[in-house]
């Protein structure tokens, strides 16, 4: 078995992440792949055409707060190669203090058991995500219009490459 090289962990150093809060994520597709679905171009707003393995990260998303009652999803953008998810975490003192890698876990763990079943062998996601402590209301707000405005900007997104439209 070939050994994985060692990573440095992109979480804060000594940061509680089942501490009540909210954080602003990233969760990257396998290779940056486009397979969430497409955006559609228009002069009056683009729109993301979602997949079906888009449906499907999309239905998980909906259903995570059923699994997960102490997170709330404030607001979320899927991308063709990326989403962005806002959620609250409150109350840490609930029996079991899940975190936010408990969550992001479960939303890729659940997603891709429902893919695999129509694509057996697909790899979904890159092994770790990017998170973003949300520490004033000028950052929720910035973090809010950002990921509600992201498929506005699309050609203007970190994971966006010319070229990659399908």
């Amino acid at each position: 078995m070939e050994k994985r090289p060692n990573r440095k962990s992109p979480r804060l150093k000594n940061y509680d992440y089942s501490s009540a809060g909210v954080y602003s994520l990233t969760i990257c597709a396998k290779d940056m792949k486009h397979i969430f679905g497409r955006v559609e171009y228009n002069p009056l707003g683009n729109t993301m055409n979602l997949s079906a393995v888009g449906k499907i990260v999309d239905e998980t998303i909906q259903s995570l707060p059923a699994k997960f009652p102490e997170f709330e999803i404030l607001t979320y953008a899927i991308q063709p190669n990326h989403l962005h998810m806002l959620i609250y975490k409150e109350n840490e003192m609930i029996e079991g203090g899940r975190s936010i890698s408990d969550f992001v876990k479960s939303l890729k763990a659940l997603a891709t058991i429902q893919i695999r079943k129509i694509y057996p062998k697909m790899e979904v996601w890159k092994d770790s995500f990017h998170d973003h402590i949300i520490r004033n209301d000028f950052d929720l707000e910035n973090q809010w219009f950002y990921i509600e405005g992201n498929v506005a900007k699309w050609e203007k997104d970190l994971y966006y490459k010319p070229g990659d439209e399908h």
